[in-house]
């Protein structure tokens, strides 16, 4: 189970690394460069101690639509889908970011401190959101990189507006810039990457 597991790891690794090359767009070349210096081989690998969150009963519609942009990238998500870690910011209360939104919101790690491969102040990952949420703005010091696998999500940063963006967009958010996303009639399902700085969490603008 354990060499399976490490098999589709590095599976998913390489298809993001595979898709992001196909990728044009601010930050993309950063996030490649930070995954090549990564330590991926068996010796890394470890088995995370799995969870699920309620936010994953939308995964199957994010794989299906994630499956029409990339389906190497779906089958990858979806073979390790059981061996990952789904976790919450503890401050993202519902008090804070409205009623149901603790079960509708989760990430989780590929290589990171609770992912497949431990990361040197690197974290590579997944993140899903469900239908009508508001990630208010927050601000954190690594850099950014979001990369949408599900389309029309809404997304801003600094002092501008929400854009649309599909599947596929590159949206990097420089250290420490205020930025929010917004889903629609779907769920969100998105890669994500901090380049560095990685030890300090995220917090919402008052």
């Amino acid at each position: 189970m354990s060499q399976d597991l490490f098999e589709n790891a590095r599976w998913l690794v390489g298809a993001i690394a595979r898709g992001l090359n196909r990728t044009s767009g601010e930050g993309v070349a950063d996030v490649l460069e930070r995954l090549a210096e990564q330590a991926l081989g068996h010796k890394d690998f470890r088995l995370p101690e799995t969870k699920t969150l309620p936010v994953l009963r939308h995964l199957p519609q994010c794989l299906g639509e994630t499956m029409l942009f990339d389906a190497d990238l779906a089958a990858a998500i979806a073979a390790v889908e059981e061996g990952l870690r789904w976790r919450q910011s503890p401050a993202y209360s519902d008090a804070v970011l409205g009623q149901g939104f603790s079960e509708n919101y989760g990430w989780a790690e590929i290589v990171g401190p609770h992912g497949f491969f431990r990361g040197d102040d690197f974290l590579l990952g997944l993140l899903m959101l469900g239908p009508h949420r508001h990630y208010r703005d927050h601000y954190h010091p690594a850099p950014e990189l979001y990369w949408p696998l599900t389309g029309s999500t809404e997304w801003r940063k600094g002092d501008g507006g929400f854009a649309l963006k599909q599947a596929g967009a590159a949206i990097w958010h420089p250290s420490m810039i205020l930025h929010a996303t917004r889903t629609g009639e779907a769920p969100l399902l998105t890669v994500w990457s901090w380049t560095r700085d990685t030890a300090t969490r995220a917090r919402l603008a008052q």
